[in-house]
């Protein structure tokens, strides 16, 4: 369809405005109406970084906790959390799997549901339907006791900065090599222990680089995520994706993105991921080879030695 303000550009029905709209901030009663809020007046949650304050009767942006009268509620704890796990063939689906070198035995793959973000073209939006139920339970000792028949394990979700007392509670009692799939929005209180916990790869999935658009897109600010890539970076063997969305995603938001992941450290890798229709943004076509190619070149433009397009076989 066609953007609703400027009339001009293409935009996804669910947001129904543009990229240029967006970034110009004229859409930001559009993007309220799409997201869950983060609740701004109560008593403070400081698991990740969205930090919640939560009014009586009102529950967190990840929906496991709540205030019940004047008490804070967690659905998650070290010992305890909402999500699954299973055995994975190596090498996995994970998107850093084309730099880990880990091609024989199985991953434990740790699914947390529940999310920091609210992405509206989320590829995994059953963590919804978990957060809701609060189902299914999953207990350290018994991912402790299955990571014995695993050469990694590697969390991930929904994402693992809203259960992450649970994850660095296996983490450490493990004796496989431990890494992360995540938005990277975690609590700084946090940082040093996944630094200290981690000793293979912290591969964060950087949505967009400009904030309107990340808030538009995600729900929430890039600006903790950002901070906390940079911090891990100093201490871990770090990785990052960007998914290609069509119309809003753009060569120019990934220049931005690898630009910063550049001045880090330019041999950091990247992977740019084709979009397929998911979610809220089910309108949308696949990502063409065109963008794909357009946002490749702009990664190298930005002087990242190590780029890759994934799931290729997406490509329209």
């Amino acid at each position: 369809m066609k953007c609703i303000i400027c009339k001009e550009h293409i935009a996804s029905a669910c947001l129904k405005v543009c990229k240029k709209c967006i970034v110009e901030g004229k859409a930001d009663e559009y993007i309220l109406a799409m997201h869950k809020k983060v609740p701004q007046d109560g008593i403070p949650c400081n698991i990740c970084g969205n930090s919640c304050k939560i009014g009586e009767n009102e529950k967190g942006f990840c929906r496991l906790r709540e205030n019940k009268k004047g008490k804070l509620i967690s659905y998650s704890n070290a010992n305890v959390a909402i999500g699954e796990y299973y055995f994975d063939a190596l090498p996995t689906n994970c998107v850093a799997s084309w730099v880990c070198g880990m091609d024989k035995g199985y991953n434990l793959a740790v699914f947390y549901g529940a999310c920091s973000f609210d992405c509206l073209f989320c590829q995994n939006a059953i963590y919804h339907e978990m957060a809701k139920r609060k189902l299914p339970l999953m207990y350290a000792d018994e991912l402790i006791q299955a990571s014995k028949k695993a050469k990694c394990i590697c969390f991930f979700g929904g994402d693992p900065t809203c259960q992450i007392q649970h994850a660095i509670n296996v983490a450490k009692n493990v004796d496989c090599i431990v890494c992360w799939e995540t938005n990277g929005n975690f609590s700084k209180q946090f940082l040093p222990k996944v630094a200290e916990v981690t000793n293979g790869i912290v591969k964060f999935d950087l949505k967009a680089w400009n904030e309107k658009l990340h808030i538009a897109l995600c729900g929430v600010s890039n600006k903790n995520t950002l901070q906390n890539f940079e911090y891990l970076a100093k201490y871990c063997k770090m990785a990052a994706s960007t998914l290609l969305v069509p119309y809003y995603v753009d060569a120019d938001e990934v220049y931005q993105i690898a630009s910063f992941i550049a001045s880090i450290d330019e041999n950091i890798p990247y992977s740019l991921l084709a979009f397929y229709p998911c979610h809220k943004m089910n309108d949308l076509p696949n990502t063409s080879k065109k963008q794909a190619l357009e946002c490749y070149a702009s990664a190298k433009k930005a002087g990242l030695k190590n780029v890759r397009i994934g799931n290729v076989h997406l490509l329209i």
